[in-house]
Formats: structure tokens, C-alpha cells, sequence
């Protein structure tokens, strides 16, 4: 009896000591952490590209950002986009998951000094053979007010799918997420 006691003693202090809280790790964020987010965004297309008026793909970021008759065609509302680091933590690519609009997630380049953010032409990783053209994707810090009336960090980017029948530029603008219920739409 004294052998086992003896054995289930040693056993239990292995347990114990392997069950340390101490470690050597750092904690910290990812590579590209202020890009990254779930993000609360309406995504808008232009009336007059829609209506053969305008060709949006041919302007640069002033004249986009200078449009004003963008409109929620499609009447989606607010919804979610994610944007997060890849499985290796690059510094220069993040994932872009569009969520429930297009339903497609593509590897695109970044600048995390300047937190802007581009794909051209980059096929989607679904295997749905389309492909998104972004540009002037760009977070901006504190930049926007939530529903609840909190300064939270903002996200715009245009967007092309190349498998889109109406052709359309959409523009994708909101806030990051804050955690509250009120902040999600």
C-alpha cells in the first residue's frame, strides 16, 4: 500500500508542477492589428455608374471620394466585414471577408505604416473563380462615431467584382465593432 501511495504522490506532483502559470511568452497582437477587425459597414454603389453615366473604374481616390449620389442599391443595410491577419502573420497581406454580400474572402497587400490596404484582380480563395479589384482601402483611427456615440476607428474601400453582372464599383464604409450589442447595425 505504501508503494502506491508513493507512486500516485509522484504522479500528482508531476501534475502540479507541469500545470505552472508562469511562461516565457509575451503577450501582444498581431502584425497588422490595426487593420484588423469585425467592422460594421453599408456597402453603396453609384447611382450614375449604374445607370451608364459615370465609370467609376477609370477615377482615382479624390473623384471617388468626391461621388455623392451613392445609394444602398441593393437595400442590404449595415452589415458585417471582417479583415484579419493571415496564418503567418505577415506585416504586408491581411485577409478580406466581405461576409454576407458577396460571400467571398480574398488575400490582399497592405501598408500597415499607413494602415491602406489594395488587391488588383485577386481571385477569391473560395474556389468560385471570382475576383475583386480593391483600391484605396484605407482605416482611419477614431474616426468615426458609433450608434451609442463612442469615437471608434473607421474603414473605406472600393470594390470591383469582376463577376458582378451590373459592373458596378461598391463602396464599402462603417466603423470597427466596439463589443456592445447597439454597435453591431
Amino acid at each position: 500500500m505504501k508503494k502506491y501511495i508513493s507512486l500516485f504522490s509522484f504522479v500528482a506532483a508531476l501534475f502540479v508542477a507541469s500545470c505552472s502559470p508562469y511562461t516565457d511568452e509575451e503577450p501582444g497582437g498581431v502584425a497588422v492589428q490595426d487593420l484588423c477587425g469585425t467592422w460594421t459597414v453599408t456597402i453603396e454603389a453609384s447611382v450614375g455608374e449604374y445607370l451608364g453615366t459615370k465609370d467609376l473604374g477609370a477615377m482615382g481616390k479624390a473623384e471617388l471620394d468626391a461621388v455623392n449620389d451613392w445609394v444602398d442599391l441593393y437595400g442590404i443595410g449595415k452589415t458585417i466585414l471582417r479583415t484579419y491577419n493571415t496564418a503567418a502573420n505577415d506585416k504586408d497581406s491581411l485577409w478580406f471577408d466581405d461576409g454576407t454580400f458577396w460571400y467571398e474572402k480574398f488575400k490582399i497587400s497592405c501598408n500597415y505604416s499607413n494602415l491602406t490596404f489594395q488587391a488588383d484582380s485577386i481571385e477569391s480563395v473560395t474556389g468560385s473563380g471570382c475576383k475583386a479589384t480593391m483600391r484605396y482601402g484605407q482605416v482611419i483611427k477614431g474616426a468615426a462615431t458609433t450608434p451609442r456615440g463612442q469615437k471608434a476607428d473607421s474603414i473605406i474601400v472600393y470594390v470591383f467584382y469582376n463577376d458582378d453582372e451590373d459592373l458596378l464599383t461598391y463602396k464599402f464604409s462603417g466603423y470597427r465593432y466596439t463589443g456592445f450589442n447597439d454597435d453591431m447595425y
